[in-house]
């Protein structure tokens, strides 16, 4: 199993500081880790990080692309692009939506896939103690990914782009 984690392009300091500290048990269990930190933590994670073969500490990750398509869960904050990608990726999602945004707003994002069924939230104030064990959860319940991912991919919009020049062309006309 693959799992990525993703914070934002400068990291995310709750969601570092909750994987360093899940390090030893998700290598113990052979969970292959991808971790994004960003520039802040990066020269931390890699010392917490070394002599672990199975885990990829990146500063920030420009083949994202690559990235997803590696990962079987995903743990990420819940900004509007983030929310957009995983929606196209369609993979299991644990979002930890960030406590320091204006009007709350990542948390609503992420409620709006809790309440489909398309992802699972841990609250930023409580993931140092429970994001372990809902990865865990996930990671060891496949019906539980099947249907987290076939729910996420049903938000998503591959043709957005078509979508907007349509309704573009609409106004201009």
């Amino acid at each position: 199993k693959t799992l990525l984690i993703v914070g934002g392009s400068l990291g995310a300091f709750t969601i570092n500081e909750s994987i360093e500290k899940l390090l030893p048990e998700l290598v113990k269990y052979k969970i292959q880790v991808i971790w994004q930190t960003g520039k802040f933590f990066f020269e931390r994670a890699k010392k917490s990080a070394a002599g672990y073969k199975n885990v990829s500490v990146n500063e920030f990750i420009y083949s994202m692309d690559q990235a997803y398509a590696s990962a079987d869960v995903v743990v990420s904050r819940s900004g509007a692009l983030s929310i957009s990608e995983l929606c196209l990726v369609g993979k299991p999602t644990v979002l930890i939506p960030s406590p320091n945004v204006s009007e709350d707003h990542q948390t609503k994002n992420a409620m709006a896939l809790v309440n489909t069924g398309s992802a699972l939230l841990v609250k930023d104030i409580e993931a140092r103690e429970q994001l372990g064990n809902v990865l865990f959860d996930l990671l060891n319940d496949e019906k539980k990914q099947i249907a987290l991912s076939e729910n996420i991919v049903k938000l998503g919009f591959p043709d957005a782009t078509d979508r907007i020049v349509e309704e573009v062309v609409k106004l201009l006309k």
